[in-house]
């Protein structure tokens, strides 16, 4: 259930949306929780239509991305790195005293724990990863869509996964007049959550195909140059 749960929390890595136009829909119930932050507006039709739009503009565009996240659930805080090209490789790198690293070389998604010695190997079609690595991004389809949500100049989207195989609630956030995705949140079928945060992020020309290489996953260090 945790490694799961670590796959379902990666699925949407960090994107740079273009500037959107302004996007208008209905207001539901005030959070309770929040005093100053703006109320939220949810999107139905046509504003719900043009924010998913956005975003599926957005992923097919994304060619290489790198940087810094935390990571906050039950089990506490890990921070890394990660690295992502499209379509398909993805690598995340968790710093000590963490133990994980996960490797998608397009076909396959590996997650290795260095600590007890163990690689499990699973398809790339059939993990949440392959909702944002596919060659073709359409999250409407792709996914099971249950909230659009505007708050001030935030965008949050809540998708499920449509084939059934990942249990569990998603919910990105994109901040700002770009619309730059800055964090997620992740409820597992237990309803724990887990929350990444993302920062220091870059888009180089290319990255170091190593980075992707599954068999490198046993040999290479996590801080080994790139």
């Amino acid at each position: 259930m945790v490694r799961r749960a670590v796959l379902l929390a990666l699925c949407l890595t960090a994107i740079a949306l273009p500037a959107a136009a302004q996007l208008r829909g209905t207001t539901p119930s005030p959070d309770q929780n929040s005093v100053t932050a703006p109320a939220p507006v949810l999107l139905e039709g046509a504003a719900r239509d043009q924010a998913l739009a956005l975003a599926n503009q957005a992923l097919n565009g994304l060619q290489t991305l790198q940087g810094h996240f935390v990571q906050t659930s039950p089990a506490g805080q890990a921070t890394g790195s990660f690295y992502l090209q499209r379509p398909g490789k993805l690598r995340f790198e968790y710093d000590p005293p963490a133990t994980m690293l996960i490797v998608s070389d397009g076909r396959v998604v590996a997650m290795r724990d260095r600590a007890l010695r163990t690689t499990q190997r699973t398809p790339l079609n059939s993990t949440p990863l392959n909702l944002i690595l596919r060659a073709q991004i359409n999250l409407d389809r792709d996914a099971r869509i249950t909230r659009v949500v505007r708050q001030g100049d935030a965008i949050l989207i809540t998708a499920h996964d449509r084939t059934g195989q990942a249990n569990g609630e998603l919910t990105m956030q994109l901040d700002g007049p770009q619309l730059q995705l800055s964090s997620w949140d992740v409820v597992d079928a237990t309803g724990a959550r887990t929350h990444i945060a993302l920062s220091g992020m870059t888009r180089p020309a290319t990255l170091d195909r190593g980075l992707f290489r599954l068999e490198d996953i046993l040999e290479r260090p996590s801080n080994a140059p790139h």
